[in-house]
């Protein structure tokens, strides 16, 4: 059978192709020694080297050597050389070895056609290809051209992937192997097309002075790889002698892969596109302006030149963990409003800069000029020299500044040591700023102050404020103590300070730890946390200028020392009780604060949390709308051979009517585009929540798991109104870290839903309500075994409300659905107290009523991908979605049973305000009205990680 396949290539006028089926996989073989045309069976028409002439000859009807055509023929040059005007490769291969030389006058075309997986070989020392005018490798098909061994090959100009589509590649591998491109090399021009320069070989694009075009048009997906190809790393690179790499409109990669030490890459990279360095050390030497991602999988990345400008800066840097970037005394990287993303290690040298965010969860050195803001969650050095002129944002981790922030810092979490300087300074509750440097007004806004490193001196040049929930960390020796140094004024508002003492003989003698120009204005809350024995009683004195710590010996034990906020609670309720009474029992003055803690009765925060978890699943059950029929806008029997689209669809084409279709043995009747249905439906759901304590605040981890099954009935109003109605039975139990105590409670929930589409939008309503029988356990060690038990009631009302508005991708078949939902939970706590069910009621508490409502907001986006299959269709769905929680407040009043009035409040583990939403969801629905479906969620933030999931079998009639 013989077929014509007509070619219109680039520029140049291309003639029709003749190809017999009969020749699929041939190959040509150019110089090897000549074979006389007898040796090959079977006669075939078509074009024939033999090693001394150009003649029509005979090929062999199988076997491997075959060459599709030469237009016209060509002439004899010289021994073992051939001139022509068009060379084409289809579906056979091309070797040129052992010395041999193709010149051609025009060109060549290796995968030329649809289809065709053409590939050429150019091997050995003076195996030499000439090309007078274009190579396109995978010029529609998938072409190959693979230059080893010494080989070389000279064009005018080179095409890789020319056509849409197409997926050309290029490898030039080994020490003498060579591509030489006299004008331009397009990498990928319009398809997917790759060019690998490894172990040894050299590319040169005009003589050293030309472009190599990666990813040149909209849509192709170039890659030029220096080493070998992603997936494993060569020994050595290959050198590019271009002047200038561009990237062009399309996705294109600019890829380091290789084991050497260091490869210095002299190109300039421009245009759009990303440079990944995947193994090996690279160094970029010249003033790069390319516009994409840098990202540093592994191995190091080495600027001594430049990366972005102020006029074009740069995509986001991404160093991985292990890998690293090293800016030389002469580099610079301009990422504009992009970030640098470090979870590796970050080197700056003096002299070098880098401009804008800097993200660092790994390693970052600094001697250089840092220009933007800085967020750190790792270990950032700001060494002598360096400077940070943005504003430093300390989340946890350390920072050590021995050079100059001159942006100012806040400290959100982790430690800030200051021995440099620093301009104004914000601490919030979960950070420390520490050192013996200089800094500018600071507010120690919840934090801790603990100045020195080791006993040393802060300077504060400015104003010094304190709030109430700050702590002052003073080191004391027999001899010194930390201090702070303020030039303006220092407002203490009721800090607390906290002593700590080294070992040494003490006596009676006062230390100054503040001393403020401008003066001291208010006075630290009291009394002083110590680390001293019972016998030493610290206290605070002021005068006008100063702030004093007294030791003095007596007998009186102090309160205990180093506490967090629950245990100050506790033991402030115990003092006051004191205080007002004059006398208490004894093993309440004796508490640690360890006993501290397991008296602040913490577990009966646990159940808000988990009331929360609880109702939050049962509403996205009723809501959901990965639950099968949830989102159609038909009734839930409408035949798949209908057509359901919104006004965002398209109409399908023959080829989808078809695939629709296919599920049918004869011809499907189409439903009603409307009638009323009944759908009933169960479900199982579960979940886990694990939320981190505050050591400030003194709340531990807690964990709660949460397992029920759900009935419920669907009813379709319209073509476009679904209610519904679902109740649900289960239970929970949740426990506080560190032995604190466990809880459980057995649960009813009942609700009903409402959803209405209008076109693509949608908007849904669900109102829910809860009971539960909860029981509550801890154990008290305190004085003997106590274990103390609580059994209550309670009850909790949640509500959602939903909308979006679905788009669908006309060429992909996706659903997008962007959405907002804001929602509530009450939850009512009555007053209940403590029995002891093994040892005494000492510690047993008494809680007060409480009524607390948690409401948050998401906002998210929804997709859908569905596909045709016997009997039925399969749907992926997932979700992403920032939540914001506006109440986590977890805390609970309680009070001694045998300490008549002594009340506090204990502090529970509270949420994050902003969590990550994700879901994941399949659900495949039969012709027969059933359907199921499985779901995974999960909600993340700094504090929680929740899983969750659910399944559902519906039926609809």
């Amino acid at each position: 059978m013989t077929f014509c396949v007509p070619q219109i290539v680039g520029t140049r006028p291309r003639r029709t192709i003749w190809a017999s089926g009969l020749f699929a996989s041939a190959f040509l073989v150019i110089g090897l020694p000549a074979h006389a045309q007898t040796n090959w069976t079977g006669v075939t028409s078509t074009d024939w080297f033999t090693g001394s002439n150009w003649n029509t000859g005979v090929v062999p009807t199988s076997g491997t050597i075959f060459l599709n055509t030469i237009t016209p023929n060509p002439t004899v040059v010289s021994g073992g050389a051939a001139v022509g005007d068009i060379l084409e490769v289809l579906n056979g291969a091309l070797t040129i070895q052992n010395n041999g030389t193709v010149n051609l006058s025009v060109g060549a075309d290796i995968g030329e056609s649809v289809g065709s997986q053409g590939a050429a070989t150019v091997t050995g020392a003076g195996s030499t290809w000439n090309n007078g005018g274009l190579l396109s490798i995978g010029t529609i098909g998938t072409g190959t051209l693979t230059i080893a061994n010494g080989g070389a090959v000279s064009n005018t100009n080179g095409f890789v992937a020319f056509a849409a589509g197409s997926q050309g590649a290029v490898t030039v591998t080994g020490a003498g192997s060579n591509w030489i491109n006299s004008i331009a090399l397009f990498v990928g021009r319009f398809g997917t097309g790759s060019l690998t320069i490894a172990d040894g070989s050299t590319v040169s694009v005009a003589g050293g002075g030309g472009i190599a075009f990666v990813a040149n048009q909209s849509g192709s997906n170039g890659s030029l790889n220096i080493g070998a190809a992603p997936g494993s790393a060569a020994a050595a690179p290959g050198t590019l002698n271009a002047a200038m790499v561009e990237f062009g409109a399309g996705s294109g990669m600019l890829n380091f892969n290789h084991t050497a030490s260091n490869y210095v890459f002299a190109s300039t990279v421009t245009g759009n596109g990303a440079v990944n360095v995947l193994s090996g050390t690279t160094t970029l030497a010249a003033a790069n302006t390319y516009t994409g991602a840098t990202n540093v999988n592994a191995g190091a990345l080495n600027v001594t030149g430049s990366i972005g400008s102020s006029g074009t800066p740069s995509g986001a840097i991404n160093v991985l963990a292990g890998a690293a970037l090293n800016v030389g005394p002469t580099g610079s990287i301009n990422i504009g409003t992009n970030n640098l993303a470090n979870a590796g290690t970050v080197t700056l040298a003096a002299g070098g800069s880098i401009t804008d965010d800097l993200i660092n969860s790994g390693v970052a050195n600094n001697a250089g000029t840092l220009t933007g803001p800085v967020n750190n969650f790792g270990m950032f050095n700001n060494n002598v020299g360096g400077t940070v002129s943005g504003l430093l944002t300390n989340n946890s981790g350390t920072t050590t500044n021995t050079g100059a922030l001159n942006g100012g810092a806040v400290v959100n979490g982790g430690l800030l040591m200051v021995d440099g300087t620093a301009a104004a300074v914000t601490v919030n509750p979960g950070g420390t700023l520490a050192g013996h440097g200089i800094v500018g007004n600071t507010t120690i806004n919840g934090g801790v102050l603990s100045p020195g490193n080791s006993i040393g001196l802060l300077s504060v040049q400015g104003n010094l404020v304190f709030t109430a929930a700050a702590s002052y960390l003073v080191e004391v020796s027999p001899s010194n103590a930390d201090r702070t140094n303020v030039t303006g004024t220092a407002t203490l508002g009721g800090a607390t300070v906290n002593a700590a003492f080294g070992a040494g003989t003490y006596v009676a003698r006062q230390y100054t730890i503040l001393n403020a120009g401008g003066g001291v204005s208010g006075t630290f809350a009291g009394p002083v946390n110590t680390n001293l024995p019972a016998n030493f009683k610290p206290s605070l004195s002021y005068d006008a200028n100063n702030a004093y710590l007294n030791l003095t010996l007596n007998f009186i034990p102090p309160p205990s020392g180093g506490l967090n906020q629950n245990q100050q609670n506790v033991a402030n309720a115990i003092v006051g009780f004191f205080n007002s009474n004059g006398a208490i029992p004894l093993v309440f003055g004796g508490l640690t604060p360890a006993g501290l803690t397991q008296a602040s009765g913490e577990v009966a925060t646990g159940s808000q949390q988990t009331t929360f978890d609880a109702m939050n699943l049962f509403l996205g059950l009723l809501t959901d709308p990965f639950i099968a029929g949830r989102a159609d806008t038909l009734s839930a029997g409408a035949s798949l051979g209908a057509s359901t689209y919104t006004s965002q669809d398209k109409p399908r084409s023959d080829a989808a009517r078809d695939a629709y279709a296919a599920i049918y043995r004869k011809a499907p009747v189409i439903a009603d585009p409307f009638t009323q249905r009944w759908s009933v439906w169960s479900a199982g759901y579960g979940g886990s929540q694990t939320t981190d304590g505050n050591a400030a605040l003194g709340s531990n981890s807690t964990t709660s798991r949460i397992a029920g099954g759900v009935v419920g009935a669907d009813y379709r109003f319209s073509a476009f109104t679904l209610a519904g109605f679902a109740l649900a039975g289960g239970g929970t139990n949740f426990s506080v870290s560190n032995g604190l105590g466990s809880g459980r409670s057995d649960l009813f929930q009942a609700g009903a839903f409402i959803r209405h589409n209008v076109g693509p939008a949608y908007l849904s309503a669900a109102l829910a309500y809860a009971w539960q029988d909860i029981t509550t356990d801890r154990t008290v060690t305190v004085a003997g075994i106590d274990q103390l038990r609580t059994q209550f009631n309670a009850n909790a009302w949640s509500g959602r409300l939903e909308g979006g508005y679905r788009f669908v991708s006309p060429w992909m078949g996706i659903g997008v659905t962007p959405y907002v939902a804001g929602q509530f939970t009450t939850f009512d706590l009555p007053a209940y107290a403590e029995q002891a069910v093994i040892g005494a009621n000492t510690f047993a508490l008494a809680y007060g009523s409480k009524s607390v409502t948690a409401s948050r907001s998401e906002l998210g986006l929804r997709t859908d991908k569905s596909f045709v299959v016997q009997d039925g269709i399969f749907t992926l769905r997932g979700r992403a979605a920032w939540a914001h929680d506006f109440n986590t407040d977890r805390a609970v009043g309680a009070t001694f049973q045998t300490l008549p009035g002594a009340s506090f409040v204990v502090n529970g583990a509270a949420q994050s305000h902003d969590a990550a939403l994700v879901t994941a969801s399949a659900e495949m629905k039969w012709l027969n009205g059933w359907s199921a479906a499985t779901t995974f969620e999960g909600e993340f933030s700094s504090l929680t990680t929740s899983y969750a999931g659910k399944g559902v079998v519906r039926y609809a009639w």
